[in-house]
């Protein structure tokens, strides 16, 4: 009888553990992990729905699509979901997430090519847009798919990722008791030099001998392309196709002086993309070598070398882009 209370006690007190554990994880999570884009645009896709265009892509799309004015345009409510970080693993799920409540006529897919060579960093990063998710079957999927293969600390311990901010503890806390975080206020959001505009698209401020760093971009390579690249971006195709969404893809034009420092292989990554895209029916528009596009790609119209526009000129490309899909 002793023992069997021995043993009972010992696994309520490993229970009691436990829940205290998952308790002061849940309070780190919420002091450490502040709002954030994605956080507002799963919820403001949710929400706004019914769309006619969705976005999806990187963050050069995020800078410089504007919805709205390719609204203007078409005359199809769009909305911009290509963040900072979105491989085409990321991308799959947030189409389907996405489409959960309503099936757009089109999915435009911003394709910037050194997301199909390179590995995404382990870290915040890497679980940005997982955490954000509500539970549903597309999150349980995502995580098979993609977050089990992680450290851990990525599933139970989020926080561990967001250690850092334990000093801006106070701030988030007050941002998210706030009636702006309830009410999903753009305002909430601490974007560095711009602001969230409309529907996903962030607007970069111009600012007056800003330094805009230097060349960076990954030279592209036919033999680094990841496995995982061309099977999620098929698998979001096939997705499409199943419920008669339209598909097709995009490229962002660069600044002429970003393409000018590497330009073979700018040249080889459109040879394979348009011989990519052909093989399996799907429209590609490269705005790097339309020669139609009279938007300004000198380095007045970009923040930086890697292609991310200002958001007046981001502008100014929507409603070009706007035409180019009309066409």
């Amino acid at each position: 009888m002793r023992s069997r209370f021995n043993v009972l006690s010992h696994m309520l007190k490993i229970l009691l553990f436990l829940f205290i554990c998952a308790v002061l994880s849940w309070v780190l999570n919420q002091v450490t992990m502040p709002p954030n884009v994605v956080w507002m645009n799963l919820h403001r896709v949710r929400e706004s729905a019914p769309y006619d265009y969705i976005f999806v892509g990187t963050s050069h799309g995020q800078y410089g699509i504007s919805p709205e004015v390719v609204e203007e345009t078409t005359g199809k409510k769009c909305f911009n979901l290509c963040m900072a970080d979105e491989y085409p693993i990321d991308t799959y799920f947030l189409v389907k997430e996405a489409c959960k409540t309503h099936k757009p006529e089109k999915i435009i897919y911003e394709l910037d090519p050194s997301y199909w060579i390179g590995d995404q960093r382990l870290g915040s990063t890497s679980i940005f847009f997982y955490k954000e998710f509500p539970w549903s079957a597309v999150k349980l999927e995502y995580f098979a798919d993609k977050i089990v293969e992680q450290d851990y600390r990525s599933t139970l311990f989020p926080w561990s990722y967001y250690k850092n901010n334990l000093t801006k503890a106070e701030d988030i806390v007050k941002k998210k008791l706030s009636a702006a975080y309830r009410e999903y206020d753009p305002e909430i959001l601490d974007i560095p030099g711009g602001y969230y505009k409309s529907d996903g698209f962030i607007y970069q401020e111009k600012v007056e001998g800003a330094d805009k760093g230097t060349f960076n971009n990954m030279p592209w390579v036919e033999g680094e392309i990841r496995e995982s690249a061309r099977i999620y971006f098929s698998k979001t195709v096939e997705y499409c196709r199943e419920n008669q969404i339209d598909f097709e893809v995009i490229t962002m034009p660069v600044p002429e002086e970003t393409e000018a420092n590497m330009p073979e292989n700018y040249e080889q990554s459109e040879r394979f993309f348009e011989d990519f895209m052909k093989v399996r029916g799907i429209r590609y528009h490269n705005f790097n070598y339309d020669p139609e596009l009279e938007f300004d790609r000198s380095m007045e119209s970009y923040w930086d070398y890697d292609g991310h526009m200002f958001g007046e000129d981001a502008e100014k490309f929507s409603r070009e882009l706007g035409e180019c899909l009309l066409r």
